[in-house]
């Protein structure tokens, strides 16, 4: 019995996990909130409205439509360059690397990167925070 339980608690766990994220928590847009964990946004001009605010010293995911790294676009922050695009990877040509690349500043900022598959419309990338090197 006691292997049972231990078989099926983590996939309980992963189960109930999903349910949380697939919830309202991910239905609607994230807040504005500069530490919001999740930010989610639909459009470029969404996401410089709720990115530029965002906490550089905490580790954000950010919710994104896979267009938006098509053109290799800039999100503009403070008059500094924020650069979206994707990569295929060499060695595994089914899937793109989505990056949100901070600007080179002497500040704490946020660098992002994320992998999906080449058809999704949606991708997720994890963001944590950059320390200048000296």
């Amino acid at each position: 019995m006691n292997r049972l339980v231990a078989f099926f608690a983590p996939a309980t766990a992963a189960l109930a996990l999903a349910a949380l994220l697939s919830g309202p928590a991910l239905a609607q847009p994230a807040a504005s909130d500069p530490d919001a964990l999740i930010i989610q946004a639909g459009s470029m001009a969404e996401l410089t409205a709720k990115w530029c605010p965002a906490n550089p010293k905490v580790e954000h995911i950010v919710v994104l439509p896979a267009a938006l790294f098509v053109d290799s676009e800039q999100l503009i922050c403070d008059g500094n360059p924020y650069k979206l695009y994707r990569l295929i990877e060499h060695d595994d040509p089914d899937d793109f690397e989505y990056f949100l690349d901070p600007p080179f500043t002497n500040t704490i900022r946020l660098g992002c990167d994320g992998k999906a598959g080449r058809t999704m419309k949606t991708v997720a990338l994890n963001c944590r925070p950059l320390h200048p090197t000296r």
